[in-house]
């Protein structure tokens, strides 16, 4: 590292295409356009852009960089050099995002062209000052982000390590317990599985990707049985069942057309956990697509009718105090009151004729 901040065109800076916060890009991580929409959406880019065309851009926090050829790609500071680029009009913004973008540029006294950095030999001096600034310190990633830095700490310092002494050492790299790093980099390998796949085909994408909802389902040994794993700090889940992964998935973050998921909130994968100890439960729940149902067939079938039974009586019981305070129906009450009267009927008679049998 060199002592003094040098001074660098921000024309000679690019981003990082590694920079754990850009995994939604995929493959277009490398592409300034879609780094810069990605920050517009969920970062607060335009606030630094408002701040450093007011104030212009504080030297006190240079920029982390690394030589690249002939040029410098900036490990930590992302945000900044967006925002900057932005600013001097190197970058456009998407279309959806121009007129924020000009206003902010219209009334910014200050475009900074160059700015101050401190220059790396190798990303890998610069990586473990990333993980103490954004796990430990106050600019924290989103769980997603801070599991592919975990990785690529592995994969950089602790190639060989056993398990339980890499964990250790990337639980004190960053500040946390042993336990916390497993779960992470556990959820992190269920979720690159399943993005190699391209999420089985299922009508979602990394966007439609909630990371925490893994990491809570893996909290609950019977999901972590049922997916294969030998515990949640399973690292190469060798023995995963894909096929019910891909359910996971479909269950946790594919929506409806009104843009709900099955699982719906996240205190939901509690039932799920019992659900899958339960083969009928899972296909009930396969079958209906319906948490709440599934989760009946879980103390047994006979058990589940009574339940089912005991709630169709509860509501008609509400129906007939509703209808005891109504004065005036529809040809549609008429209706559906004559498909309930059928309905019971039928299930009367499948009882009745079940008990002759046995008799």
């Amino acid at each position: 590292m060199s002592n003094e901040i040098r001074y660098i065109n921000t024309e000679e800076l690019d981003f990082d295409p590694e920079n754990p916060r850009f995994y939604r890009l995929n493959d277009r991580a490398g592409s300034e356009n879609a780094v810069i929409e990605e920050m517009l959406d969920d970062e607060s880019v335009q606030d630094l852009m408002l701040s450093i065309g007011e104030q212009d851009y504080f030297p006190g926090e240079p920029l982390l960089v690394v030589s690249s050829g002939k040029k410098y790609v900036v490990v930590e500071g992302n945000r900044r050099l967006a925002a900057v680029k932005l600013l001097n009009s190197e970058l456009l913004p998407p279309k959806r995002k121009e007129k924020s973008v000009q206003l902010i540029q219209d009334e910014a006294t200050y475009k900074p062209t160059r700015l101050p950095c401190l220059v790396y030999k190798k990303r890998e001096d610069v990586l473990r000052y990333i993980g103490y600034r954004h796990i430990t310190g106050v600019k924290e990633w989103d769980a997603l982000s801070k599991a592919k830095y975990l990785k690529e700490l592995s994969e950089t310092f602790y190639q060989g390590a056993d398990k339980e002494s890499l964990l250790k050492s990337l639980a004190k790299e960053i500040g946390s317990k042993s336990y916390y790093v497993g779960l992470l980099l556990t959820a992190l390998k269920l979720y690159e599985t399943a993005a190699d796949k391209k999420f089985y085909n299922l009508h979602m994408n990394e966007n439609d990707v909630d990371f925490s909802y893994i990491t809570t389902a893996l909290g609950y040994t019977n999901i972590t049985d049922w997916l294969g794993l030998d515990d949640r700090k399973d690292l190469s889940a060798e023995n995963l069942k894909e096929e019910n992964l891909e359910k996971i998935f479909a269950w946790f973050f594919v929506r409806d057309q009104q843009g709900d998921t099955i699982i719906g909130e996240s205190r939901k994968i509690k039932d799920l956990s019992t659900i899958v100890a339960n083969e009928a439960a899972v296909d009930n729940l396969i079958k209906s697509k319906n948490i709440e149902e599934a989760y009946l067939y879980t103390n047994g079938h006979e058990e589940a009718l009574d339940q089912a039974l005991d709630q169709a009586e509860s509501r008609l019981r509400i129906v007939w105090d509703m209808l005891l305070n109504t004065n005036s129906f529809t040809e549609n009450h008429e209706y559906r009151s004559g498909e309930i009267l059928s309905i019971a009927r039928k299930i009367k008679k499948q009882i009745e004729s079940i008990r002759e049998e046995d008799e």
